[in-house]
């Protein structure tokens, strides 16, 4: 069996080149993302904060996603005490403990936390506020101004000994109507609009206190039905960013090219668009309905983006970035209709390949360990419950795929494409390996770059069923890789959302 030798992946032009050695394996050019993919977690409270915190470490994670709650936070009722000042954030109607807590343990178990702010008081929501969800209709965004203002100050780092948020997320999944009421108005888009001038307005609040705070928009969920009161997250993310879409379709080939323009003279502030890409199938499958997003679907998200960027309809003083804040599969056990654990770790190693070829920087798992079953529909954690509901510390193995994502997909003419990231996200040399019968043999080695990345395209080893990475130092290994793809097709749960 011919052998590739050590293998540079230089990512600022992605490009994998084979040593020229007698005998090396061929290896061709892969182009893909030009950036890194951090891996993040979303947390909240737990009677076992820092079990959970140790296991989210472990699965090589850098980052946090938490929550601040405006409307627990801030004073409650319909009108403000006199003596409020919503922008000091050490004003005693102010309710800071649990964020307090939250964000010390993160900080205290080295992650970084990424804050979503949510759901607005009532006296901070518009009149009259009818059957919507408490906390959604209309929030003000000069008062949501205002709050993140003081919650970027409490946690800038400098004040009573609190620890850095650098990262904040604008509302969750506001295209949905649970989340932001109304999504439309006499029939016309409502919501698209209205998002947008909060998001500028906790930009420019946000970015007031620290000039390198994050300030990450979007958010959106990834369906959409006609029959309920929610705008399908393309549409949505195009009204955001004042672009409009052109269909074209080719009669003689059959393919659809997408063309933008812009659709008016407004401009959105953030530096980060983000995507909850749920999926109804495996890490390839794209939305069936036109205007939805799955994980097929992030390279068109990422060309909306591009489109915006290039049109100066988004105003960052970073390089704007895209990001998938949550993502889940349900996983069977315990979920008889979830995804099988092992089908599962392969398609996580999987879906995190599509997000980074797709340019995604940061992908968030929905959560680190599954919520008691059958009381609850997210089975979603890398780690199980026991029989009684009880938080354990067995992992899934789609634990190990999280931490060392690897695949080996093959390609047209009798090719192989293995990339790959390490559990650090840092260099470090790989060795790759395949399994023929019994054995694990060594195909060769690979350097990968300061991001941890590694990918090239090989020739088809004979007679091989699986290959796997592994750390050269003799440490991690990644999941072994069947190159058979599995032919039954999956469908069932995804944080709830069931076929």
């Amino acid at each position: 069996m011919r052998r590739f030798l050590q293998v540079s992946c230089i990512l600022v032009v992605a490009v994998a080149t084979a040593a020229s050695a007698p005998g090396a394996q061929k290896a061709q050019t892969v182009k893909a993302s030009a950036g890194p993919l951090a891996t993040s977690v979303s947390y909240g409270s737990s009677s076992d904060n820092e079990t959970e915190l140790e296991h989210i470490k472990a699965a090589g994670a850098k980052f946090v996603r938490t929550y601040i709650d405006w409307s627990t936070v801030a004073p409650s009722g319909s009108e403000l005490p006199a003596d409020f000042q919503p922008r000091d954030p050490a004003d005693s109607n102010y309710r800071w403990q649990l964020s307090d807590d939250r964000i010390q343990a993160i900080s205290g178990a080295g992650l970084e936390p990424i804050v979503t702010i949510v759901s607005a008081p009532v006296w901070a929501e518009g009149t009259p506020r009818g059957s919507s969800w408490a906390g959604t209709y209309k929030p003000s965004p000069t008062a949501l101004a205002d709050f993140v203002a003081a919650a970027a100050k409490r946690y800038s780092g400098s004040f009573e000994g609190l620890p850095r948020v650098r990262y904040w997320l604008i509302w969750n999944e506001p295209n949905l109507s649970a989340y932001l009421s109304p999504q439309a108005v006499n029939g016309k888009p409502f919501a698209p609009y209205w998002y947008r001038a909060m998001l500028n307005a906790s930009a420019d609040a946000i970015h007031s206190v620290n000039t390198n705070n994050v300030v990450i928009g979007g958010e959106t969920a990834p369906f959409w039905d006609a029959r309920l009161p929610k705008t399908a997250p393309f549409a949505f993310m195009e009204k955001v960013l004042c672009i409009s879409e052109k269909r074209v379709r080719n009669k003689t080939t059959k393919e659809t090219r997408t063309t933008y323009k812009p659709a008016c003279k407004q401009r959105a502030k953030f530096d980060v668009w983000s995507h909850h890409p749920f999926t109804e199938g495996g890490p390839t499958h794209r939305a069936q309905v036109h205007g939805n997003a799955s994980l097929g679907d992030l390279g068109e998200m990422r060309a909306v983006l591009n489109a915006a960027i290039r049109m100066n309809h988004v105003v960052s003083k970073q390089k704007v970035r895209f990001w998938v804040t949550e993502f889940s599969w349900d996983s069977k056990p315990p979920d008889p209709k979830g995804v099988p654990v092992q089908l599962e770790a392969r398609w996580v190693s999987q879906a995190l390949y599509q997000a980074w070829k797709a340019g995604v920087n940061l992908f968030n798992w929905s959560g680190i360990r599954d919520q008691p079953f059958p009381s609850s529909y997210a089975q979603t954690g890398l780690y199980y419950r026991n029989e009684r509901g009880i938080a354990s510390d067995r992992a899934k193995p789609a634990l190990r795929a999280f931490r060392f994502p690897f695949v080996a997909l093959r390609q047209p003419k009798n090719k192989v494409l293995l990339w790959g990231r390490t559990p650090t996200s840092t260099a470090g040399n790989v060795l790759i390996e395949r399994k023929s019968g019994a054995e694990w043999k060594p195909i060769g080695r690979l350097k990968a770059n300061r991001y941890g990345i590694f990918t090239i395209r090989i020739d088809e080893p004979a007679n091989t069923a699986y290959i796997k990475a592994r750390l050269a130092d003799g440490g991690d290994s990644s999941v072994p890789f069947a190159l058979q793809a599995p032919r039954k097709t999956w469908t069932g749960c995804a944080f709830g959302t069931c076929v």
